[in-house]
């Protein structure tokens, strides 16, 4: 995959399916950043009211799962599968510029990596936009085990 001009649908890197999937397109993906579009409106899902508007409380569901695109761009990069277990540590500083995203906003998730370490643990700078507009940021604080079996060890019993 080249990652300059063929980028994956969502779903190839990303466990989410049916309404649990927010993000409609990648932009762009490279060893920093991954840009993706959330078309708010275009499904009914568990976070939609009836109007198909999205409170504000999703936006870092929005980036977390561009943050787990990052991840899998990555991982389909290096020649490996790209939908493996991740968590979400925590959400700092996170700001909403609005109350809800309105059906029919187009709104582009854009995470940068700002530091990770070899366990596995990441930290990324968000940012939700509409147009020119800033919507939302914040900051997570993310954990991908090298090993997919790794988080059953820390739920069974010893």
């Amino acid at each position: 995959m080249n990652h300059a001009t063929l980028l994956p649908a969502p779903e190839q890197v990303l466990p989410h399916r049916d309404s649990a999937l927010l993000l409609d397109r990648i932009l762009l993906a490279d060893d920093q950043q991954l840009v993706a579009l959330c078309e708010v409106g275009q499904w009914h899902t568990p976070y939609d009211g009836v109007d198909g508007h999205l409170a504000a409380w999703v936006g870092p569901e929005m980036m977390a799962q561009a943050v787990a695109a990052f991840a899998g761009c990555r991982r389909l990069r290096q020649g490996r599968p790209a939908a493996d277990i991740g968590l979400l540590l925590g959400v700092r500083d996170y700001v909403a510029h609005r109350d809800e995203f309105v059906a029919g906003d187009e709104v582009r998730v854009h995470v940068v990596c700002s530091s990770e370490d070899e366990d596995g643990r990441g930290v990324f700078d968000c940012l939700l936009s509409i147009g020119e507009q800033t919507a939302a940021s914040g900051t997570l604080t993310v954990f991908q085990p090298e090993r997919a079996g790794f988080i059953q060890l820390l739920v069974e019993p010893a």
